[in-house]
Protein backbone atom coordinates (compact mmCIF):
# COMPACT_ATOMS: atom_id res chain seq x y z
CA UNK A 1 0.00 0.00 0.00
CA UNK A 2 1.49 3.33 -0.97
CA UNK A 3 1.99 6.13 1.57
CA UNK A 4 -0.75 8.37 0.12
CA UNK A 5 -3.39 5.65 0.30
CA UNK A 6 -2.31 4.73 3.82
CA UNK A 7 -2.59 8.37 4.89
CA UNK A 8 -6.03 8.65 3.26
CA UNK A 9 -7.21 5.57 5.15
CA UNK A 10 -5.86 7.01 8.39
CA UNK A 11 -7.70 10.31 7.84
CA UNK A 12 -10.96 8.48 7.00
CA UNK A 13 -10.63 6.32 10.11
CA UNK A 14 -10.09 9.41 12.27
CA UNK A 15 -13.17 11.06 10.73
CA UNK A 16 -15.23 7.89 11.25
CA UNK A 17 -14.20 7.57 14.90
CA UNK A 18 -14.98 11.26 15.46
CA UNK A 19 -18.48 10.78 14.00
CA UNK A 20 -18.99 7.71 16.20
CA UNK A 21 -18.07 9.74 19.27
CA UNK A 22 -20.82 12.21 18.32
CA UNK A 23 -23.46 9.52 17.62
CA UNK A 24 -26.05 9.48 20.42
CA UNK A 25 -27.02 5.88 19.64
CA UNK A 26 -23.44 4.76 20.23
CA UNK A 27 -23.21 6.79 23.43
CA UNK A 28 -26.43 5.22 24.78
CA UNK A 29 -24.89 1.80 24.24
CA UNK A 30 -21.97 2.70 26.50
CA UNK A 31 -23.63 0.93 29.46
CA UNK A 32 -23.86 -2.35 27.56
CA UNK A 33 -21.55 -5.20 28.54
CA UNK A 34 -18.29 -5.25 26.65
CA UNK A 35 -16.82 -8.30 24.95
CA UNK A 36 -13.19 -9.25 24.66
CA UNK A 37 -11.58 -9.54 21.26
CA UNK A 38 -11.35 -13.31 21.67
CA UNK A 39 -15.11 -13.48 22.38
CA UNK A 40 -15.88 -11.40 19.30
CA UNK A 41 -13.61 -13.57 17.15
CA UNK A 42 -15.31 -16.71 18.41
CA UNK A 43 -18.82 -15.28 17.93
CA UNK A 44 -18.00 -14.17 14.37
CA UNK A 45 -16.29 -17.44 13.46
CA UNK A 46 -13.14 -15.52 12.53
CA UNK A 47 -9.93 -17.54 12.68
CA UNK A 48 -6.92 -15.39 11.76
CA UNK A 49 -4.46 -18.34 12.06
CA UNK A 50 -1.73 -16.39 13.82
CA UNK A 51 -2.03 -13.41 11.45
CA UNK A 52 -2.96 -9.88 12.42
CA UNK A 53 -6.69 -9.49 12.98
CA UNK A 54 -8.32 -7.53 10.16
CA UNK A 55 -10.77 -5.41 12.15
CA UNK A 56 -12.74 -4.45 9.04
CA UNK A 57 -13.25 -8.13 8.23
CA UNK A 58 -14.21 -8.87 11.83
CA UNK A 59 -16.78 -6.06 11.80
CA UNK A 60 -18.26 -7.37 8.55
CA UNK A 61 -18.56 -10.86 10.03
CA UNK A 62 -20.18 -9.48 13.19
CA UNK A 63 -22.66 -7.51 11.09
CA UNK A 64 -23.52 -10.67 9.13
CA UNK A 65 -24.03 -12.60 12.38
CA UNK A 66 -26.62 -9.98 13.30
CA UNK A 67 -28.39 -10.36 9.97
CA UNK A 68 -27.01 -7.14 8.47
CA UNK A 69 -26.12 -7.48 4.79
CA UNK A 70 -23.86 -4.42 4.65
CA UNK A 71 -20.12 -4.58 5.25
CA UNK A 72 -17.81 -2.48 7.41
CA UNK A 73 -16.75 -0.35 4.45
CA UNK A 74 -20.39 0.48 3.67
CA UNK A 75 -20.96 1.35 7.33
CA UNK A 76 -17.99 3.72 7.34
CA UNK A 77 -19.23 5.41 4.14
CA UNK A 78 -22.75 5.73 5.56
CA UNK A 79 -21.51 7.35 8.77
CA UNK A 80 -19.06 9.66 6.95
CA UNK A 81 -21.93 10.83 4.76
CA UNK A 82 -23.86 11.96 7.84
CA UNK A 83 -25.73 8.79 8.79
CA UNK A 84 -25.86 7.08 12.16
CA UNK A 85 -25.00 3.52 13.15
CA UNK A 86 -28.68 2.88 13.94
CA UNK A 87 -29.65 4.28 10.54
CA UNK A 88 -27.17 1.97 8.83
CA UNK A 89 -28.38 -1.08 10.73
CA UNK A 90 -32.02 -0.27 9.88
CA UNK A 91 -31.19 0.39 6.21
CA UNK A 92 -29.39 -2.91 5.70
Amino acid sequence: MNVTRKNDKHVRLKQFLQRLSEDNDVCRGAGMPTRSLSELLLFAGYTPSGETVDMAQLMTLLLREQGVEGCSEQMVEYVLNGGSIEGFLNKC
